[in-house]
């Protein structure tokens, strides 16, 4: 409530617009304090303070050579601090990824979709993965944010002292070294600010939720006659998190999901279909496999006729049976615990079990096991569209220009950040892996006799004092399982630059960054402990009714008054602490028990580094001159060294508790020590239909202390200018991404699957040529089945493999720029990229390295290596073996982008501004099939990768100060189904399923925002503004939470306010 006052109260402040500036590659740092003159190519905003000077050749983004601002032979877009924060988003992650040529991988909605990157905004570059999108502030590499892994989180990025984002489309390794596969994003912070500056800003939804406010208080000084400057920033931010439960008409937390689900039975249908959709669109769907209170099967068997008749144990509609392995398994009714502990009917409308899928002898299915109405768990009564984020920054820039050739300085940063999400609780259900379904007492202590006389109806429970049963549960009343994570990121850079030689530059940087970050997990269950022994709910799930000599505590009454006490205190109370479960309906656990099977596990993780870098520029110009001028050229070499380390507590670690056993991570340092240079010949100047033609390069060396040895890089470039309207750029390069720490050593973390044992006597023909003998060798009998992999999953390890190889990039990119002097303030510039990334590092499953190892020749190769011997008589061991990384994919993109720009000053004094980005991509492919490498996926269209989207944005200012700001973004169509190529013909084949859905493309999405403000006087503005104004949710019932579907905005419709104070 409090929040929303704030809100309310923000609201009244007023209105404000900022314009922002427009500039299309990296300008230099401004020497100047709050009143700055605009550059040529820059839109002065209301706040002058944002502006940086331009004198003309400065340094750009892509390369340490200054040159003029727009002559970049390399595609660089760059967007102004202002621009890029005119909505009311307080991420700049989130405001990033709006862009087209970013993917909406890791923002702020689906940065829960694993153990510990809560809150957490990475950047995807051409949605080439967040490893493969190298990130830099004021040119310099950054701290990860992931120990072992080398990505920053924005979140550590000061607001208030940021001037721009440089991002640069292609590889640029030769210049910034590993990982610039796909590109660059350069944070470029002010280097100068004199005054005091304060900023106050604040949003709320229309639906109350995710109130968001944001602080900063900015002062900087210039002294010794202007040759040193000083400047602290202080910022503070919150956004509230938004639960599942507070939007049920997106996420269905009460009401059921909104999604597509099986409609009609593919029994018989040709590849091509029949021309009736296998899925609808519906709403109100639930799990009717799993409840929050407990759910029960019915035995059902069809070859019983008795059975099959009795409406109590199969679904009228069944027909057949849906188990290849066991034909007297039907579909049986569905019986869930109510709040009273009574077994109930679920009695659901519609059971898409009904639904055949396929039926033969090898694989029969139904459809899915949901269902439209029923008693099972809708899935979503707990968990985030948004998790909550707190931040606290503090950022000290300094430097002293003693004299021409000494001029040292520092950047000194510390952010905290706290970020709570809220999980899914534990659960059981046939393949919850760890825990897998309780097998429960048919004479439990908990149980009323009318549910067990239901279970007895039901085929269950036939002999109640030895039978037990199984229970499938959404343990909702566990409490959520929640992380509350603390990051804190320490930075300091210094060094001294200067001027020798007359015109030549050198820089001497180290610059030291330091992760730390604690988490706490918590309602994790207890399985055992330290040693191995049962342990918290493995004791009290097993309860019984209390013998009358019990004389402890430690019991539960249940609905009749009996005692209830754990079976492992029956006939000594040996483990006084344990409190039985009650696992029968709703809010049947006591407090107690909770307290007795839940734990807090907890997690520490530190990162470390160390960059060292010299370089110097300089050109021939004392020496002699080409056509064009002076050659330029930089040289320099750079160390670097990462730690990491990471450790969950030690009963976690043993695998005692829900999570799965992830042992601390410990790798080796990571060093590499690199040597690099460019250069820059300008051959013609001047010349008829030549105003300049000039060729560049650059190369690095670089010798790495793992398996990736030493790597070569390198880029070459041209730009010719036949007028000066008119300039054309092209450029190759060849880059690589070294394996990370995480790449090469993580530890082995426990994971189960389904495995199909393909030498199991029903599969031993269905492979190649050599398969029969090599399972022979591999200990396997003629004949054997594999009955434990048949029904139930196996445990594996996955972990790091230590002998990666470097994955390598080859890009081309090829564009024009134009600025017509007939139209002033016009700029206009096309580029098109092409990268294919090879020896991609990528993930092996289980199931393929156990078909590989015995399709393969012989025994003798790389996959049987990755596996643990089998036992006597053929069955997996009790670890099948390790699922690590190879290096044998490859991805591939291309495209074009278009950015147009436009500014123009009347004769009033009021000004316009109009920018449009658009990116149109031509190729995105994936290649991840380690069998067969060269057969592609197509990974354009897919969710998350439209070929089309674009951002337009239109502000005009009065002499007055009052401005107006529009902004619409662009979003084009998508895929609903997994891939292209099941809805669409694709690589000379037809479509793999064409009616699978009702319509193939989600549809495209348009986002409208406004904003307006009033600029008081010269030291005071306000704004106000709407985003999502027409209220836009993601389309057919999706959440905005996974990694495709975090390209929509989940918040609806927002609203903001907020002021800027210079003094």
């Amino acid at each position: 409530m409090s929040i929303k006052r704030l809100m309310s109260a923000t609201a009244l402040v007023g209105i404000l617009g900022a314009i922002p500036s427009v500039t299309f590659a990296q300008t230099a740092p401004s020497t100047s304090t709050n009143s700055v003159e605009p550059a040529a190519n820059t839109i002065q905003t209301g706040d002058p303070s944002d502006n940086p000077s331009n004198d003309g050749e400065i340094v750009v983004t892509g390369s340490r050579i200054a040159r003029p601002t727009l002559s970049s032979p390399v595609p660089v877009t760059t967007i102004s601090a202002q621009d890029l924060l005119s909505t009311g988003t307080l991420n700049i992650g989130d405001a990033l990824n709006n862009l087209p040529a970013l993917r909406s991988t890791f923002s702020q909605a689906n940065s829960e979709r694993f153990i510990g990157t809560s809150g957490l905004n990475l950047l995807d570059l051409r949605g080439l993965g967040t490893a493969r999108t190298l990130v830099l502030v004021n040119g310099r590499r950054h701290v990860t944010a992931s120990p072992g892994d080398y990505i920053v989180d924005t979140n550590t990025i000061p607001d208030d002292l940021l001037e721009r984002v440089d991002i640069v489309t292609g590889g640029n390794s030769a210049v910034y070294g590993s990982d610039a596969v796909a590109g660059v994003v350069n944070f470029v912070l002010k280097r100068d600010f004199s005054g005091l500056k304060i900023a106050g800003q604040g949003s709320i939804t229309s639906r109350g939720d995710r109130g968001s406010y944001f602080g900063s208080l900015t002062a900087g000084k210039n002294f010794a006659d202007g040759r040193g400057n000083i400047a602290i920033a202080l910022e503070y931010s919150k956004a509230n998190a938004v639960y599942n439960v507070d939007r049920d008409d997106l996420t269905g937390a009460y009401s059921g999901r909104n999604q597509f689900n099986q409609s009609e039975t593919t029994v018989g249908e040709p590849a091509a279909g029949n021309g009736v959709p296998d899925n609808q669109f519906y709403r109100g769907v639930r799990n009717g496999s799993i409840a929050d209170g407990g759910l029960v099967t019915a035995v059902c068997n069809p070859t019983v006729a008795a059975q099959l008749a009795d409406l109590n144990r199969c679904r009228a509609s069944s027909t057949g049976f849906v188990s290849a392995s066991n034909p007297g398994i039907g579909i049986g009714q569905r019986y869930v615990f109510n709040s009273a502990g009574q077994l109930v009917l679920s009695n659901p409308s519609l059971d898409f079990r009904d639904i055949t899928t396929n039926f033969g002898a090898s694989s029969p299915s139904s459809g899915s096991s949901n269902t439209i109405g029923g008693l099972g768990s809708t899935l979503m009564n707990t968990g985030q569209l948004l998790p909550s984020l707190e931040r606290y920054s503090a950022n000290i820039l300094a430097h002293f220009d003693i004299s021409d050739a000494f001029q040292p300085f520092v950047e000194a940063k510390y952010v905290r950040i706290y970020a709570d999400q809220e999980g899914q609780p534990s659960f059981f259900s046939p393949i919850s892996g760890t825990l897998g379904l309780p097998e429960l007492r048919c004479n439990n202590g908990f149980l009323t006799a009318g549910s067990l006389a239901t279970l007895q109806s039901i085929g269950r429970c036939v002999n109640p004092a030895t039978d037990r049963f199984a229970t499938s549960r959404f343990n909702t009343d566990f409490g959520g399982r929640g992380e509350l994570h603390k990051r804190e990121t320490y930075r300091i850079v210094g060094g001294v630059q200067g001027t020798f030689n007359d015109d030549w530059k050198y820089e001497l940087a180290v610059n030291y960054g330091q992760y730390d970050e604690h988490y706490d997990s918590l309602n994790n269950l207890k399985l055992a402990d330290l040693a191995g022994n049962d342990d918290g709910f493995t004791l009290a799930y097993d309860a019984v009714l209390a013998p009358a000599s019990f004389s402890g505590s430690n019991f539960v009454l249940n609905s009749t008054g009996a005692k209830v006490i754990c079976a492992v205190n029956s006939a000594t109370n040996t483990r006084p602490d344990c409190v039985p479960i009650n696992l029968f309906g709703v809010g049947a656990p006591s407090a107690a028990a909770l307290k007795f099977v839940n734990t807090t596990s907890s997690y520490q993780a530190r990162a470390t580094e160390l960059d060292v870098t010299l370089n110097v520029t300089g050109d021939t110009s004392q020496l002699f001159e080409l056509p064009g001028g002076p050659v330029k050229f930089n040289v320099g070499g750079e160390y670097r060294r990462e730690t990491a380390r990471s450790a969950f507590d030690a009963l976690t670690a043993s695998g005692g508790t829900f999570l799965n056993a992830i042992q601390p991570f410990n790798p080796p340092a990571l060093t590499v020590k690199e040597g690099f240079g460019e250069i820059e010949i300008p051959l013609l100047k001047d010349l008829p239909f030549v105003k300049e033609l000039t060729l560049s390069g650059a190369g690095r060396i670089s010798s790495y202390n793992t398996s990736a040895g030493t790597t070569y890089t390198y880029n070459g470039a041209v730009y010719y200018a036949p007028i000066n309207d008119v300039r054309l750029r092209g450029s190759y390069a060849r880059s690589v991404r070294v394996p990370t720490q995480s790449d090469l050593f993580s530890t082995a973390s426990q994971n189960f699957a389904s495995i199909a044992d393909p030498c199991d006597a029903g599969r031993i023909n269905n492979g190649t040529a050599t398969r029969a003998a090599n399972c022979l060798a591999l200990g396997v009998p003629v004949g054997f089945t594999n009955t434990i992999a048949n029904s139930q999953t196996v445990a594996y390890l996955s972990g790091g493999n230590p002998a990666l190889k470097p994955e390598k990039s080859n890009s081309f990119t090829a564009g024009a720029i134009f600025e017509p002097h007939q139209i002033p303030g016009l700029s206009l510039t096309v580029d098109y990229y092409d990268i294919k990334v090879q020896s991609l590092i990528a993930g092996v499953s289980i199931q393929t390295i156990v078909n590989q190892c015995v399709d393969s020749p012989t025994i003798n190769n790389s996959y049987c290596a990755l596996l643990n011997p089998r036992v006597a008589g053929g069955a997996f061991p009790s670890v099948v073996g390790l699922a690590s990384t190879l290096n044998f994919s490859k991805q591939t993109t291309s495209g074009v982008d278009v950015d147009l720009a436009y500014n123009h000053t009347f004769g009033g004094g009021g000004r316009l501004t109009v920018r449009t980005l658009f990116s149109y991509v031509i190729d995105k492919t994936n290649y991840l099939d380690p069998i067969n490498p060269n057969i592609p996926t197509r990974q354009l269209f897919a969710l998350g990768d439209p070929q089309l989207e674009g951002q337009f944005s239109a502000q005009y200012q009065t002499a007055g100060g009052f401005s107006v700001r529009y902004q619409f973004q662009y979003i084009g169509k998508q895929t609903i189904a997994a891939t292209y190529a099941v809805q669409n013909s694709y690589n000379g084949l037809p479509p793999t399923n064409a009616d699978q859905y009702p319509q193939i493309y989600y549809p495209e999405v348009t986002y409208h925002n406004l904003r307006m403000g009033f600029l008081v006087n010269k030291q005071f503005e306000m704004y106000a503004g709407v985003d999502n104004v027409f209220d836009k949710y993601p389309p057919f019932g999706l959440t905005g939470t996974g990694s495709g579907s975090g390209i929509y905005s989940n918040t609806g419709r927002q609203f903001y306010a907020g002021f800027k104070a210079n003094f």
